[in-house]
């Protein structure tokens, strides 16, 4: 079933589609500010990896990882990865991102407010509430650039270039905002997490025990596992760089947006715009991942 369980939907903290403001809980993920900044990255229209729309979102981001209290926020060159360090008490660090541009070739502009603002707007949303001092392994949280394939180049041979840059600096030590690759204990990418319809099933390259620790704490906090649930074919996107150099990875995405089969029809279309989007949904994803993402280790 494509809509959220009916569990999931009374225990949300705010509901309705297109931002529909509610009483949030102050000691928790707040969906409304979420969608605040999912709004904000959508305000600038198309966002290509190079464009001044893609410099000003980069700003923008850093901006808010400031406010939010991160420590060492950058950006990273030629790409435009935005990243900065939440630390923890134990040893290593954990990769929390999203990917900041949109599609470059989408006739009639393309607002993204999905594909990608959604998942930046929960790690933003998250670097705000997780908790200080983090439990477990350090956060560097990383927004990546140039995750979209360029006008119709194949998506394996010109798509993830941010994320590539980013696995690059860290092999080589780190730097720019990257830790040393050997210090990274696993990655948690979030993509496509916005759709009021969501479903988000374990992506076949995706580490099982980094998705169930999302969909234990689903059910932990909301008494069901929806969103996480169900199990689905691989998704080229940028937490394969990271499981290439061996770092255990998880993709947290609803690959099918809109009516039909997967990726849906609004993907990659102008369809994809701020009344196809949930609070709810934004909800569902960044309270689960207030309680799972300090439990990696």
């Amino acid at each position: 079933m494509r809509a959220l369980a009916t569990a999931l939907l009374a225990a949300a903290l705010l509901a309705g589609c297109g931002g529909d403001d509610g009483e949030t809980d102050p000691g928790g993920f707040d969906a409304a500010r979420a969608f605040a900044d999912l709004e904000a990255q959508v305000a600038l229209g198309p966002r290509p990896a190079g464009s001044a729309a893609n410099r000003e979102n980069a700003e923008l981001i850093a901006d808010r990882l400031r406010e939010a209290g991160v420590e060492d926020v950058v950006i990273q060159r030629p790409w435009r990865n935005v990243g900065g360090t939440i630390p923890g008490t134990e040893p290593g660090t954990v990769v929390v991102g999203a990917h900041h541009d949109t599609k470059d070739d989408v006739g009639g502009g393309f607002a993204g407010a999905n594909d990608g603002a959604s998942g930046v707007a929960v790690v933003l949303e998250l670097a705000r509430t997780l908790p200080r001092p983090l439990p477990g392994p350090s956060v560097h949280v990383a927004l990546f650039d140039a995750e979209e394939a360029r006008g119709d180049r194949p998506f394996e041979l010109d798509g993830t270039r941010g994320s590539r840059q980013y696995v690059e600096l860290a092999g080589r030590g780190g730097g720019q905002g990257a830790p040393p690759l050997d210090e990274i204990r696993a990655m948690v990418l979030f993509d496509l997490v916005g759709d009021c319809e969501l479903e988000i099933p374990l992506e076949a390259n995706s580490a099982p025990a980094l998705y169930e620790l999302f969909a234990a704490a689903a059910e932990d906090r909301a008494g069901s596992p929806a969103p996480f649930e169900g199990r689905s074919g691989p998704v080229g996107d940028d937490h394969v760089p990271f499981l290439e150099a061996g770092v255990p990875a998880v993709d947290l995405i609803d690959f099918t947006y809109g009516p039909g089969p997967s990726p849906g029809a609004w993907w990659h279309t102008p369809e994809d715009t701020l009344d196809k989007v949930c609070t709810e949904s934004l909800d569902a994803v960044g309270e689960a991942a207030l309680e799972a993402i300090p439990a990696i280790r």
